[in-house]
């Protein structure tokens, strides 16, 4: 029992780190936590495509296709694609995945349940959403969340 209180007592020391890849959130453990470092676990393989050439098409890691179409939690930056669309990054705005400074694996696309009114470009946001994988599609999203809802943000 000592052994446990000193473990707890280690980790509660750490509550106050927020890393890149390590994120501590306040949410009911009723939904799976995302973080960037889960999804960064795969790979790429090569295959040819009849219009683009050569593609990278992901292959998703086992903890990865645990999490596919399940009811998820995750933390980034909000990013503006177009005036209707958004996506969530891992990195702000200028130095996300469109800029080249980043993979795919680095950015969510996001579809919204309802009307997430006004937002606002590098926002920090905690969202929820069903977990989409995509690994065959090159003109869509690799990782999608749908029926999006914001449950906090900066």
């Amino acid at each position: 029992m000592k052994i446990f209180v000193l473990f707890i007592s280690f980790l509660a020391g750490f509550q106050h780190l927020n890393a890149a890849n390590l994120v501590i959130l306040p949410v009911a453990p009723t939904k799976d936590t995302v973080t960037w470092l889960i999804l960064n676990d795969l790979e790429y393989k090569e295959k040819e495509h009849k219009e683009y050439g050569t593609v990278y098409l992901p292959e998703f890691s086992k903890p990865i296709k645990k999490l596919a179409n399940k009811q998820v939690v995750i933390r980034g930056y909000l990013v503006p694609v177009d005036k209707e669309t958004w996506a969530l990054s891992k990195n702000t705005y200028a130095a996300c995945f469109f800029c080249g400074k980043a993979g795919p694996e680095t950015v969510i696309g996001l579809t919204f349940k309802g009307d997430p009114g006004k937002l606002k470009m590098d926002a920090n946001a905690t969202v929820t959403g069903k977990f989409i994988l995509n690994g065959t599609n090159v003109d869509d999203w690799m990782y999608s969340l749908v029926d999006v809802e914001i449950l906090s943000i900066k």
